[in-house]
C-alpha cells in the first residue's frame, strides 16, 4: 500500500492488544470502557490475541487501517462503514 501523505511504500503488519482494539469518539480515562454503538470494533478476540492488520509508514511516522474486512472466502467483502 502507497502512503496517501508521502507516496512512498508501507509496511503491512499488525497492531496487537491484549484487550479487543476498538475506535471510539470519546477521551477514555478509565480502566473500562463501556462500548457504545458508535464504536468501531477493529479486532475481535476468538481464543487468540486481538489483533487488527494495519500499514505502517517510517517516513511520516503514520499508521494506517482499513477497516474493510473479508468475512469469508463465500460471502465475499464487507465494510463496516
Amino acid at each position: 500500500m502507497k502512503c496517501p501523505y508521502r507516496g512512498e511504500e508501507m509496511m503491512r503488519g499488525y497492531l496487537m492488544s491484549s484487550r479487543d482494539i476498538t475506535f471510539t469518539i470519546d477521551n477514555q480515562t478509565k480502566v473500562f470502557h463501556t462500548k457504545k454503538s458508535d464504536d468501531l470494533e477493529l479486532s475481535k478476540s476468538s481464543g487468540g490475541i486481538p489483533h487488527c492488520e494495519a500499514y505502517r509508514c517510517s517516513s511520516c511516522k503514520k499508521i494506517l487501517i482499513d477497516y474493510c474486512r473479508k468475512i469469508s472466502a463465500s460471502s465475499g467483502v464487507f465494510c463496516f462503514r
